[in-house]
């Protein structure tokens, strides 16, 4: 394990239990703009204070590309990185469980099929070991940026028409799939949020550079 990670999990694992455990850390009165900080956004304030950075992803490709970027800025100690995890890219950010149950409708969404079967994953693409097979994460797993102090904000609307479109395909409960998702998110440090085009918004008022990655 080279310096960079054995650095960075240190300060992970402790942001992620905090994170998960539902500790909040108190808010600055101000965020990094002057804006006034609000309650609901104090998780942004969990992970490092310097060199923070916000990577963007609406879709299964993008959501690729930022993990192997996110995994890229690890460099030093004291980082903060979220990845929003929104619109297309929101079904890979659930675990083996939902898509084993759902697969076959995630699939109409993220147009990333198994590499070995050639057929809808049974299980979340992004957090397996697949380095025989070219991905757009290049084998950079959900969990292992989780233990280097990712935090992934997870859109709720988007989460909510996921919901409807598979109840709608098996005849389900809407609210019940929204809530099995919610319960099914892939990392501790993954949180729904209930839009993540505000995230965006108070992540750059909280002092985080932007990156969009499709």
């Amino acid at each position: 394990m080279d310096m960079r990670r054995r650095q960075a999990i240190g300060a992970g694992v402790a942001t992620a239990l905090t994170f998960a455990s539902g500790v909040s850390v108190a808010a600055a009165s101000e965020t990094a703009t002057g804006a006034k900080s609000e309650p609901q956004d104090a998780w942004l304030d969990q992970g490092g204070r310097r060199h923070r950075i916000v990577f963007d992803t609406i879709s299964a490709t993008g959501l690729g590309f930022g993990m192997r970027f996110a995994d890229n800025f690890f460099e030093a100690n004291e980082l903060s990185v979220v990845i929003i995890v929104r619109h297309m890219s929101t079904p890979l950010i659930f675990n083996d469980h939902i898509w084993d149950k759902y697969g076959d409708f995630l699939i109409d969404r993220t147009r990333i099929f198994d590499p070995r079967t050639k057929a809808p994953p049974r299980s979340n693409l992004y957090n397996i070991d697949l380095s025989n097979h070219e991905l757009p994460n290049r084998n950079v797993k959900l969990t292992d940026l989780s233990k280097l102090g990712a935090r992934f904000a997870v859109c709720a609307l988007a989460s909510k028409d996921i919901a409807i479109a598979v109840a709608q395909n098996v005849n389900g409960d809407a609210d019940a799939i929204l809530k099995e998702l919610e319960a099914n998110l892939v990392s501790d440090t993954a949180l729904m949020v209930p839009a993540d085009i505000l995230t965006v918004n108070r992540a750059q008022e909280h002092g985080y550079t932007f990156s969009y990655c499709g």
